[in-house]
C-alpha cells in the first residue's frame, strides 16, 4: 500500500470520542499514556485519561467535577475504571504526530467510548470552572455533533 493511502485510511480512523494511546516525551517519565479525542481539526485536542484521580484534585470539589469516569464494565478496552480529565487540553500533539504513532501500531486506537461515558464527559467539560471557555464551546459542539 502506498504511503500516501496508509496516512489517508489512518487519518479516516481518527475519530472523536474515541481512545487512543500515545507516547507523551512531555510527562516525566515519557511514557505511553490514553487520551480521549474531542476534535481533530484544524489541530487535535486531547483529554488526558488517568487509571485514578490526584489526590489534589481529589481534594478539590470544583477540580474533581471535571473528571468523567470511565467504566470498565462499559468501555471494554478499558481493564479497570479510568477518569477523563477535563480541566485541561491537551495540544501537543499534530495530527501528523498521531498518524506517525498510528503507523507503527494500529493497536494504538482502543475503542469509543459509551454513551453514558459521553455524556459524563459533556457534562465535566460544560461544569468546569477551569477549562477555557473556547475551548468549552468548540469541544462541546464538536462532540454534540459527532
Amino acid at each position: 500500500m502506498k504511503n500516501r493511502q496508509r496516512d489517508r485510511i489512518i487519518r479516516e480512523h481518527i475519530l472523536p470520542w474515541q481512545i487512543i494511546r500515545l507516547y507523551c516525551q512531555f510527562t516525566t517519565p515519557p511514557k505511553n499514556k490514553y487520551f480521549l479525542i474531542v476534535k481533530i481539526e484544524p489541530q487535535p485536542l486531547l483529554f488526558m485519561v488517568n487509571s485514578r484521580i490526584h489526590p489534589y484534585v481529589r481534594g478539590r470539589a470544583y477540580l474533581n467535577q471535571c473528571q468523567a469516569r470511565l467504566k470498565a464494565n462499559h468501555n471494554l478496552f478499558l481493564t479497570h475504571d479510568s477518569y477523563v480529565d477535563c480541566r485541561e487540553v491537551c495540544r501537543n500533539f499534530s495530527l501528523n504526530d498521531i498518524v506517525t504513532q498510528m503507523e507503527t501500531d494500529m493497536r494504538r486506537v482502543k475503542g469509543f467510548i459509551s454513551t453514558e461515558s459521553q455524556e459524563q464527559v459533556i457534562a465535566a467539560i460544560k461544569i468546569s470552572p477551569v477549562l477555557e471557555q473556547k475551548y468549552k464551546n468548540e469541544i462541546v459542539s464538536n462532540l454534540e455533533y459527532n
